[in-house]
C-alpha cells in the first residue's frame, strides 16, 4: 500500500500555518508535521505592540483557536532546525531529533537587521534591543521601564511602533530617522512631515537626518554620535545622545543565516531564499519557500522578498498548491497595506512612488485640478491636507488613469480603491466618488476636494 505523503512545515506565522491548512483542505490522508520554535500556536507579530502596552494577551493575537492542530491531525513539533540534507530529504534539530520529509516547506520568517557598531551586543547588560520577534518583545519588555531614555534608530513602521508603545510606557523617547523625512519608502516630503510634526506633538524627540555612527559606554548608559540636522540645514550639526536603552528598527532580513552550506540558494544581496515562479527552490527540488524568508520577482522585476502580513498567506497558499502537484505560479496583485500610528490611520493601494516631495507640491498653483504630462512619462500626483490635523490624500495617475493612493488620519476600504485601479478610472471620476471608499462614515466627515488641492506633473 503506498504511504500518504509527508509533508512538513518549517515556521508556523501565517504562511507557513495558511499552507498546512491548504495542504489539509486537499488531501485528507496526508501526513503534516509542523516545525516552531517561537511559539506553539500561531499568532499576529504585527500585534505585538498591543501585547507590550497590556490592551492585548498573547492569546487574544493567536488567529486560529488552540485546538486547530488536533482538529487537521496536524503533528507540532517545538524546536529549532539546525540543518537540512536536500539530498536525503531530512531536517536535523538542535535537539538531535531527525525528521524525514517528501516534500518541504520553509516559511520561517525574518529576524531584525543589526545595528552595525562593532561591540554593541556584547555588552553586559545588554543595551541594545529590537521589536520583531516574540522573544524581541519579551526582551524589551523587561527592560523598558518608566524614567528611562531611550533611542530608536530606524525610520519605518517597526521603528514608529515601537517608539510609540516605549512613550506610552513613560520612557523619554528620542525616535532618530536617518533619511530626510520619515518612513521616506511609502510617504513623500510632505505626507512625512505632517506623520513627523504630529509624532512631536506627541512629546517624542522625532529627529530626522540623524546619522548615527558610532557609540560609547557610559557606566550603566550609551552614549550615541553621530550627526543631525532639519531639512533646511545643508551643514549637519553634531549629534550626542546619551539614553538607557537603545532599539535597532533598522528593517529585517531573512531568518535563512542556518542554511548556509545546505545547497539551497539563498540571494547574497537580500538573504531570500531564491524560488522559481511556483515558489520550488531553484535548487533544491521539493523544497518550497514562502513568506519573509521567500525571493520573489517584483512588478518591476527586481528580485527581493515581500515582507507583509498578506503576500506571506497568499504565498503559503500557493506554495501548498505547488506541493501538491498543481501547476501555479506566484503573482502579488494590486499592493496594499494599512497601518495605524500614533493614532493616525494609514491606507495604501496601488502604486505609490515615493520620489515626489513638497518642493513639486509648493510648486503648484492652489486649486488646480489638471495639468499637462510633458516631460513626465504621463504621471501626475494628486494632493490635498486637510486643516487642522494629520489628514491627507495623494493619488498618483498616469496617462489619465489612477495608479495609486496614500491616505493619512482616516480609513479607507483598500479593495474599492484596488478596483478602480484595475478598471483603469480617470482622476476626475475617483474624486467624484471617494465617499464610496470610506470606513467610518458615522465618525469622519465626508471627503471634499479642497481649494488648495494641488495637481502636479510627476511622480
Amino acid at each position: 500500500m503506498t504511504q500518504p505523503p509527508h509533508f512538513v512545515i518549517v515556521g508556523n506565522s501565517v504562511a507557513g500555518i495558511e499552507a498546512a491548512i491548504a495542504l489539509r483542505k486537499r488531501d485528507a490522508a496526508a501526513r503534516i508535521t509542523v516545525i516552531s520554535s517561537e511559539h506553539p500556536h500561531p499568532f499576529a507579530r504585527t500585534s505585538l505592540m498591543y501585547v507590550f502596552c497590556g490592551q492585548l494577551s498573547l492569546k487574544d493575537t493567536q488567529f486560529y483557536p488552540e485546538d486547530l492542530y488536533d482538529r487537521l491531525r496536524f503533528v507540532r513539533v517545538v524546536g529549532r532546525v539546525r540543518s537540512i540534507d536536500p539530498a536525503r530529504r531530512t531536517l536535523h534539530l538542535t535537539g538531535g531529533q531527525t525528521i524525514a520529509y517528501d516534500t518541504l516547506l520553509l516559511a520561517v520568517g525574518s529576524t531584525a537587521k543589526r545595528l552595525p557598531w562593532p561591540g554593541l551586543y556584547d555588552e553586559t547588560p545588554m543595551f541594545v534591543h529590537h521589536f520583531v520577534t516574540l522573544e524581541d518583545m519579551r526582551g524589551l519588555d523587561a527592560a523598558a521601564r518608566p524614567g528611562m531614555s531611550v533611542a530608536v534608530i530606524g525610520g519605518g513602521l517597526v521603528g514608529i511602533e515601537v517608539a510609540e508603545v516605549l512613550h506610552l510606557r513613560g520612557l523619554r523617547t528620542h525616535f532618530l530617522v536617518r533619511e530626510p523625512a520619515y518612513f521616506p519608502i511609502a510617504l513623500d516630503s510632505a505626507e512625512s512631515e505632517v506623520v513627523a510634526a504630529h509624532i512631536r506633538q506627541h512629546g517624542v524627540d522625532c529627529r530626522t537626518n540623524a546619522s548615527v555612527t558610532a557609540y560609547r559606554k557610559e557606566g550603566g548608559r550609551v552614549s550615541l554620535v553621530g550627526t543631525s540636522g532639519p531639512l533646511d540645514r545643508p551643514v549637519d550639526r553634531p549629534l550626542e545622545l546619551s539614553v538607557d536603552l537603545v532599539v535597532g528598527a533598522i528593517g529585517v532580513t531573512p531568518a535563512t543565516s542556518w542554511l548556509a552550506g545546505s545547497g539551497i540558494a539563498v540571494s547574497p544581496d537580500t538573504g531570500g531564499i531564491e524560488t522559481l515562479p511556483n515558489l520550488e527552490s531553484t535548487t533544491a527540488p521539493g523544497v518550497f519557500a514562502a513568506g519573509d524568508c521567500a525571493q520573489v520577482t517584483w512588478i518591476d522585476g527586481s528580485r527581493r522578498p515581500e515582507q507583509l502580513w498578506y503576500t506571506a498567506r497568499d504565498q503559503g497558499r500557493v506554495a501548498a498548491a505547488a506541493m501538491l502537484g498543481d501547476d501555479v505560479n506566484y503573482r502579488r496583485g494590486t499592493w496594499y497595506n494599512s497601518a495605524k500610528f500614533f493614532d493616525v490611520e494609514y491606507t495604501t493601494a496601488g502604486f505609490i512612488p515615493y520620489s515626489a516631495g513638497s518642493a513639486a507640491l509648493e510648486s503648484a498653483s492652489p486649486g488646480s485640478t489638471s495639468g499637462g504630462t510633458s516631460g513626465c512619462g504621463g504621471w501626475q500626483t494628486w494632493y490635498q491636507h486637510v486643516p487642522g490635523g494629520p489628514v491627507t490624500q495623494r493619488i498618483v495617475v498616469r496617462d489619465g488613469a489612477v495608479k495609486g493612493f496614500n491616505a493619512l488620519g482616516s480609513r479607507w476600504d483598500h479593495q474599492v480603491w484596488k478596483r478602480w485601479i484595475a478598471e483603469r478610472r480617470p482622476l476626475g471620476w475617483v474624486l467624484a466618488h471617494m465617499n464610496e471608499a470610506r470606513f467610518d462614515e458615522e465618525l469622519v466627515a465626508p471627503f471634499r476636494i479642497l481649494p488648495t488641492a494641488t495637481l502636479v506633473d510627476g511622480a
